[in-house]
């Protein structure tokens, strides 16, 4: 009888687990874009978004990419039966804020097949653009996505045909992702002082104390 109360705990124990890796599975792209795309002769589904998300200001972020043969019968769902991961992709990704951009490999991730990332440390809240490109099959892909405000709601799923480039064909589009947030409203017990905010400090001091006059 033991035995058997020690059994039915680990199945317990062990179901128990599967269903909360599968919820964060589902949750690291619920706060990620979803567009749906016609590339060449087939569709594919792309989820893009930040790590980490809600990602903070000097947090370890970055760009990741997800990317599915969709369900036919449902497309814009990545959980759906049908949908299956797409390896081997060679993609990079050009990221623009504060009036720069950075160019960076996104990199399959370990044991997640159709993931891709690229790891970076936003160093100031502001609005981030994530350009994904690279050839599939054969066909230049080229698509920015743009981070959205906190507090800005997400539009509605928008199914409208737009044609990207040659050969590519945005068929669906759904979701976003949010803006890098500063951790001054969460600052506990001091405020805390980002490493881009000290730099100008220290650099205004340095301004200030060149033009002192010596008597």
């Amino acid at each position: 009888m033991k035995n058997r109360n020690l059994l039915v705990a680990s199945i317990i124990s062990t179901s128990t687990m599967i269903l909360i890796l599968a919820s964060i599975g589902a949750h690291s792209v619920s706060g990620h874009e979803r567009r749906l795309y016609t590339i060449g002769d087939q569709d594919y589904l792309f989820v893009v978004g930040s790590m980490n998300e809600p990602a903070f200001v000097d947090d370890k972020s970055g760009v990741e990419v997800f990317t599915w043969w969709p369900d036919p019968t449902d497309p814009m769902n990545s959980q759906a039966n049908g949908t299956k991961p797409i390896e081997e992709l060679t993609l990079k990704t050009n990221i623009t804020a504060g009036g720069k951009n950075m160019t960076l490999d996104l990199e399959p991730a370990f044991g997640d097949p159709g993931h891709y990332e690229a790891v970076f440390y936003p160093t100031v809240p502001t609005t981030y653009n994530y350009t994904v490109y690279g050839d599939i099959n054969g066909t230049a892909f080229r698509d920015t996505f743009t981070c959205r405000p906190a507090g800005e709601s997400e539009p509605a799923q928008d199914n409208s045909t737009i044609n990207v480039s040659d050969g590519v064909t945005r068929i669906g589009q759904s979701g976003g992702f949010g803006c890098i947030e500063s951790r001054g409203d969460l600052s506990f017990p001091e405020q805390y002082v980002s490493n881009y905010e000290l730099q100008q400090m220290l650099g205004q001091g340095g301004a200030s104390n060149s033009t002192t006059s010596i008597p």
